[in-house]
């Protein structure tokens, strides 16, 4: 996100006076797609916590703080330069990078006892932001957080707000804007999910239509760019949803986007739980699989050519800890390992196989990761599967914790948490390296019999 973030602002030299490089954020404000993508990861670890008012500084704050007020489902509450407040104020003078101002706010707009966050566009000096603490300290409010859009590191605003949980999207360590993220030839990341990812680049994205030897994939793969790595999207069950999951191609969907230069492939998915502590609207970064289906053609290796796949440990280790550590950072209820176990579908599973499963040691249940996360494996391509859990499975119901899985919860919860799971892997993409030093590709190359 920062990398996005820095490529959409706009430096403007000597401005409002000589030797200050102002950062202009409007062209950013002025995409859809990343403002959107932007309040969302400011919201993100507030959502679901008690927020009761979102404070917006005068006058890009209002932008930011009227949309995460939105997004909260918060009150906004408004610091104004003096004058510009109609009713009865408290106020505070404070000095910042070009000047000295006084800012204002309405001695009813924070109750005491109120859970508030700040908001704002810019920490320079930090001294509309300190102010701002003050006002709100002094009318009563408990500050929960404050998030900056932009932070100017040389600066050293944040000496002046001690005691308070800051946020910043973007960091700026010197005085120049840093260069707007380029691509990286060496990363190319798959996406293979369902239907809510479609609007996940953006305008720019294009389709392409792929044919392999093994035939076509489940559909066309969008193409896009994300922090500087090309993303490929690939619709699993089909645009519209046509294809059960033993009729998935799923040969064709790997060897389609190892065609196009993927090496990793993030892989999300809907499970049933198998476990009581497991809830529907987790996540689970799956780390072992049991396959339980018979119908599939499980492998690129029919002969001539032979490999045998090490698979004890199938998921790419270095891509989990990376979505552990993203999960935890924004404050999600995230398994950091699950053994899932996949059936053959299209039915769900009887009480009896899902205490079964449960029994050898499966968490989580799904129709789809195998024989994806194999095939990958066997192409030398790092794989991550994060799982969102929809619904409890049979079992748990016939011990009687929970009514059984139904199709229509199913797409509710996955439709109710997408945004969620979107953020997620958006973070994940931004933090994979350009080196990532994993072993997926060495394994596959010694699976090989020459």
């Amino acid at each position: 996100m920062e990398e996005l973030i820095k490529s959409k602002i706009r430096e403007i030299p000597n401005w409002p006076k000589p030797g200050v490089n102002f950062k202009d954020i409007t062209p950013l404000l002025g995409d859809g797609d990343v403002f959107t993508k932007m309040v969302d990861y400011i919201a993100w670890p507030y959502s679901g916590k008690k927020v009761d008012k979102v404070v917006g500084i005068d006058a890009r704050g209002f932008i930011l703080a009227s949309a995460i007020a939105y997004k909260l489902n918060a009150g906004l509450a408004i610091v104004r330069k003096k004058g510009k407040l109609p009713w009865q104020t408290i106020s505070k003078e404070y000095s910042l990078e070009y000047g000295a101002n006084t800012i204002e706010i309405h001695k009813d707009a924070i109750l005491p006892g109120e859970k508030v966050l700040i908001v704002d566009d810019v920490l320079a000096t930090g001294g509309t932001m300190a102010a701002t603490v003050d006002l709100v300290r002094e009318l009563g409010g408990e500050i929960i957080g404050v998030e900056f859009l932009v932070e100017l590191c040389y600066l050293n605003g944040k000496e002046k707000l001690a005691g308070c949980k800051i946020n910043s999207l973007a960091k700026f360590d010197s005085g120049n804007l840093a260069s707007p993220a380029k691509e990286n030839n060496d990363i190319k990341i798959g996406i293979i999910g369902g239907s809510g990812f479609y609007d996940f680049f953006g305008s720019e994205a294009k389709e392409i239509e792929v044919e392999t030897e093994f035939g076509s994939p489940s559909g066309k793969i969008t193409k896009g760019n994300l922090f500087g790595k090309e993303i490929y999207f690939l619709p699993r069950h089909g645009k519209g949803h046509e294809l059960p999951p033993h009729k998935i191609p799923y040969k064709a969907n790997i060897a389609a986007l190892k065609k196009l230069g993927v090496n990793i492939i993030i892989a999300p998915a809907a499970v049933g739980s198998l476990r009581t502590e497991i809830k529907p609207g987790n996540f689970v970064v799956c780390d072992q699989f049991i396959n339980r289906t018979t119908k599939r053609d499980d492998t690129f290796f029919n002969g001539p050519e032979v490999a045998h796949i090490e698979s004890a440990y199938p998921y790419c280790e270095n891509l989990r800890k990376i979505a552990i550590i993203q999960g935890q950072k924004f404050g999600l209820p995230l398994h950091s390992n699950g053994t899932v176990v996949i059936i053959e579908g299209p039915r769900f599973s009887t009480f009896a196989e899902s205490l079964q499963f449960s029994r050898i040691g499966a968490d989580v249940i799904n129709m789809t990761q195998y024989p994806e996360v194999i095939l990958a494996c066997e192409l030398g391509m790092c794989y991550l599967n994060i799982s969102l859990v929809t619904d409890y499975d049979a079992g748990i119901y016939a011990g009687g914790e929970a009514a059984p899985v139904s199709i229509g919860e199913v797409l509710a919860n996955f439709k109710n948490n997408t945004d969620k799971l979107k953020t997620l892997i958006s973070a994940v993409i931004e933090n994979i390296p350009a080196d990532l030093n994993c072993d997926c590709k060495k394994k596959a190359e010694r699976a090989k019999i020459n």
